[in-house]
């Protein structure tokens, strides 16, 4: 798809004006909803909630989510009701009720705001995915809440997921007003997000769709003073229009990283310089929102940063894991491994929002390694040294039947990387795999004669006189006494002729004294990435090199925390036989 065409604005469908709702008592909270302009003829619906008691004329600074997944016409059962019912049976979205009960937001006097983002739930206009439009309706959404008469003029973003992706379009912009930002497991670009350098991941076109679900989805619920025919024709409008739904879904089928639609959806450049509070967390082994482009973000940010970084899924660093208790008397485990996250929100709010210097000094940043121990740091990565490794030529079969992990089972090699799935449990059963360890060029190093720690983004380039752009996938491994090998980090590109560089996913891990550290240089990682059709032709690689960022294997100060489930489980099955090399 050209460029051209990516910067052609789609029109919008509007929904019916509404002034907003009178308030509601709703538990601890007075409630009532609003409509926000945006650009473009888009109004934005929102989710008002104001501690109760306040004197008259009170004004609070504001705690701001703004999504896709707040869903103001959700199906019943679908929606969770925050503390109790209201007289008509209209609740407000209730996404982020552990953070306002955890936090105890409105008891330290704030107000909670929840945002449709355009296309969705109770807002008009178009989606588009992270795009200029979203982009103005987070800097729209932030400009109201801060001029509000309720309000102090101090605004904080939080969010998970697609919610903390629109908290770091808010820091890069640097919107007046914005005052601190909390970002849960976020994309930082959204073509890596679907994408591995030009090598489609395989949510590439399951996400496109699912957000076309997710925004006609009407539910039987509507939203209080919002006329459902408006809702209707919004959403009849928007999947017709081939310039909307349709022209979402075919710009992000386009691989060529260069083009406009992917330039403005690439956070990472914004982000550099900001000087916006930043508190983020982020899972090295996240299987959907994964660690690529996290080191960028971290060293170009010039406000204060906190974060804690570790060895866990797509979760909150308050939730816990409802796989792990053995009977009901079993106390649910952290899905970090770290107690007292919603606290250490709650005190970075009252400190970049309220002006209050915390009781409690929080770490800058904490980080669990694959040992699943704890440590506190002031930056990260920290003290960065490097190691260059020359790695060895040789060639592999381009026939897509590769698996970056895999496992023995009744016979049978089983792949256990699914894309968007958990490490651990039973994955491997849906993924049977032929593939072979010779069909790969391995560089095996030499035994670790003590510990050391791979803290950062690994490198690597390639070179090869391959004129096709033929897939190529990279993992680096840990390999124990065995020779079995678990799965540090990887990333796949298109080999071409010449050098090919990639970066590999950020990570943490220590390699214990004793172990091989081992890369592996083969033509697919199935079950994270789509191929194109297999030719069976043979690919020569001409070496190539390897650069591993090195920290001191004592890094840090240790600190409160322990393993947990995602953890384990991939240490358990994400793991490959490594082969001996001569």
């Amino acid at each position: 798809m050209s460029a051209a065409l990516c910067l052609i604005a789609a029109p919008v469908a509007s929904a019916a004006p509404v002034s907003a709702t009178k308030e509601i008592a709703v538990g601890n909270a007075l409630w009532h909803s609003e409509r926000i302009p945006s650009t473009g003829g888009v109004t934005l619906y929102a989710d008002v909630l104001r501690p109760r008691n306040l004197p008259a004329g009170a004004r609070t600074p504001v705690i701001m989510a703004i999504g896709p997944y707040f869903n103001h016409y959700a199906a019943k059962g679908q929606q969770p009701v925050l503390r109790d019912s209201i007289g008509q049976g209209l609740v407000p979205a209730g996404r982020y009720d552990d953070l306002i009960d955890g936090a105890r937001l409105l008891e330290r006097g704030y107000t909670m705001v929840m945002v449709d983002l355009r296309g969705f739930g109770g807002s008009s206009g178009c989606p588009d995915a992270s795009g200029p439009g979203e982009q103005s309706d987070v800097a729209a959404a932030v400009r109201w809440a801060a001029s509000q008469s309720w309000s102090t003029g101090k605004v904080g973003l939080y969010g998970k997921s697609y919610d903390a992706v629109t908290a770091l379009i808010g820091a890069g912009q640097q919107v007046r007003g914005l005052s601190a930002v909390v970002a849960q497991e976020p994309v930082y670009d959204w073509y890596r997000y679907l994408y591995g350098n030009g090598v489609p991941r395989v949510n590439r076109l399951g996400t496109p769709l699912s957000f076309i679900y997710q925004s006609s989805n009407p539910g039987f619920k509507p939203t209080p003073g919002m006329d459902p025919a408006a809702y209707a024709d919004r959403t009849f409008a928007n999947v017709v229009n081939p310039l909307c739904q349709g022209y979402s879904v075919l710009s992000q089928l386009n691989g060529q990283k260069s083009d406009a639609f992917w330039r403005a959806r690439n956070l990472i450049p914004r982000l550099q310089g900001s000087r916006v509070p930043l508190f983020l967390s982020q899972g090295f082994i996240d299987q959907n929102t994964s660690a690529d482009g996290l080191q960028q973000v971290l060293s170009g940010m010039r406000g204060p940063v906190h974060a804690w970084l570790g060895m866990w899924d797509h979760v909150r660093g308050n939730d816990t894991d409802m796989t792990a208790p053995l009977n009901s008397n079993t106390p649910k485990r952290l899905s970090t491994g770290r107690a007292g996250y919603l606290d250490e929100v709650g005190r970075f709010f009252d400190q970049y929002l309220m002006g209050k210097p915390p009781a409690v000094k929080d770490p800058a940043i904490v980080i669990q390694d694959n040992t699943g121990r704890w440590r506190a740091q002031p930056v990260w990565p920290q003290d960065i040294a490097t190691r260059r490794v020359a790695l060895r030529s040789g060639a592999y079969t381009f026939d897509g039947r590769q698996t970056a992990t895999k496992i023995f089972y009744q016979g049978q090699y089983y792949g256990t990387q699914i894309d968007s799935v958990a490490p651990g449990g039973t994955n491997f059963q849906v993924a049977k795999t032929t593939d072979s360890a010779s069909n790969a060029v391995w560089t095996v190093l030499p035994v670790e004669k003590s510990a050391v720690r791979i803290s950062g983004t690994v490198e690597v380039s390639l070179t090869s006189r391959d004129p096709d752009s033929t897939p190529v996938a990279v993992d680096v491994y840990d390999v124990d006494e065995t020779g079995m090998g678990t799965l540090i980090t990887q990333n796949a590109a298109r080999l071409t002729a010449g050098v090919t560089t990639l970066e590999l996913f950020s990570t943490d891990w220590l390699v214990a004294q004793g172990h091989r550290i081992a890369v592996r240089v083969t033509d697919s990682n199935n079950g994270r990435w789509a191929y194109d059709h297999p030719t069976g032709r043979r690919v020569v690689v001409d070496g190539g090199t390897v650069v591993l960022p090195m920290a001191a294997a004592d890094a840090g100060t240790p600190t409160s925390g322990g393993s947990n489930s995602n953890l384990e489980g991939y240490l358990g099955s994400y793991r490959y036989p490594v082969p001996k090399q001569s």
